[in-house]
């Protein structure tokens, strides 16, 4: 029961936010944590990033998952990307960041 309130009380701030984020106008994400963002993303409203993610995830839905979820994919996602590059880029450092246990990653 405890975690159906919750989830109700996270769904409908989830909504509320979504409703207020169409107004905010966002800073330049040309650059977002040392990464570039190509242009059409940039240009993209939330609910076309999500319908986006739809599109190119093998399943549909990102955009009814809750956030940590999404973070948890991005991880994911990364990783597996963190990986091929290892894989296809010869005599290239990588970052040096390995695959550790879920708890070296507490602050």
């Amino acid at each position: 029961m405890r975690q159906r309130i919750l989830q109700w009380i996270l769904n409908t701030f989830g909504t509320v936010y979504v409703l207020i984020e169409r107004w905010v106008e966002y800073p330049d994400d040309s650059t977002i944590l040392g990464m570039d963002i190509d242009e059409d993303l940039q240009r993209m409203s939330r609910k076309n990033l999500c319908r986006y993610m739809d599109a190119v995830l093998p399943q549909k839905g990102f955009f009814d998952i809750q956030s940590t979820s999404k973070i948890r994919l991005g991880c994911q996602l990364l990783r597996e990307h963190k990986e091929l590059k290892k894989r296809y880029t010869f005599g290239t450092p990588t970052d040096g960041l390995e695959v550790g246990s879920p708890g070296d990653y507490d602050f």
